[in-house]
């Protein structure tokens, strides 16, 4: 692991009285510090994969789904590889209006 120097500007008294507690115990500020962190990361993994798996669930208890529309959307989450795998996985469900690019009416006032 490289080490990496970085400038933290902590309450000034919070410090001091947490490095006498480390002192005492035999640690020093900067182990304590790592471990806070690798705490925060690991912590941060773990909710993203729960999320990640909600996220999949949600998306297959689908109950009134057929199955034709139940096997695209398995397609679209085991999607992997490349985008073009799940080329045409969306076709139909996704339009634009024929009048898109027409000025809104309520915008009418502002435009020249």
């Amino acid at each position: 692991m490289a080490d990496t120097q970085i400038n933290i500007v902590p309450d000034v008294d919070l410090m001091a009285k947490a490095q006498i507690i480390l002192n005492e115990k035999g640690l020093d500020l900067t182990t304590e510090f790592n471990k806070y962190l690798k705490t925060i990361v690991d912590e941060n993994i773990e909710a993203n994969e729960e999320n990640k798996q909600q996220s999949g669930i949600k998306l297959l208890q689908f109950e009134d789904m057929s199955p034709e529309e139940r096997e695209r959307r398995m397609k679209i989450i085991k999607t992997k590889g490349p985008i073009t795998e799940a080329m045409g996985v969306l076709q139909g469900m996704v339009w634009m209006s024929d009048d898109f690019d027409e000025p809104l009416e309520c915008m009418k006032d502002y435009l020249p």
